[in-house]
């Protein structure tokens, strides 16, 4: 049984409109490049119907097609910048907070001491 898009009912609609332009953002790289979508398509080793959903910025079209395609378009080390830890504000400030407010000393740091 074939594999249905995943409905937009349950994104936000800013995250359908960020999907919607990175498929786009995705079309007009491989435009730049002069790449057919036959040709993209074969270097991803997937259909040219996949990638069109891709480009149209369709929800179901999985993590593996968008990181296939920013590779073959070079692109591929914007990927690791994704939720990257050390530009997460939020999240570290929620670590500071759990910083105690004052160092201690450890018994066993006494022992090490020459």
């Amino acid at each position: 049984m074939p594999q249905r898009n995943l409905p937009n009912k349950g994104l936000p609609p800013e995250m359908t409109d960020s999907i919607r332009a990175l498929g786009e953002h995705i079309r007009i790289a491989r435009v730049r490049r002069n790449l057919t979508m036959e040709e993209m398509a074969s270097r991803m080793f997937i259909t040219r119907k996949t990638l069109a959903r891709l480009e149209k910025g369709e929800t179901g079209v999985s993590l593996a097609v968008l990181a296939s395609a920013l590779w073959v378009l070079g692109l591929d080390d914007n990927l690791k910048n994704i939720a990257d830890p050390a530009q997460d504000t939020v999240g570290l400030f929620h670590e500071r907070k759990k910083l105690p407010k004052r160092a201690s000393a450890n018994k066993q740091d006494n022992e090490l001491d020459f």
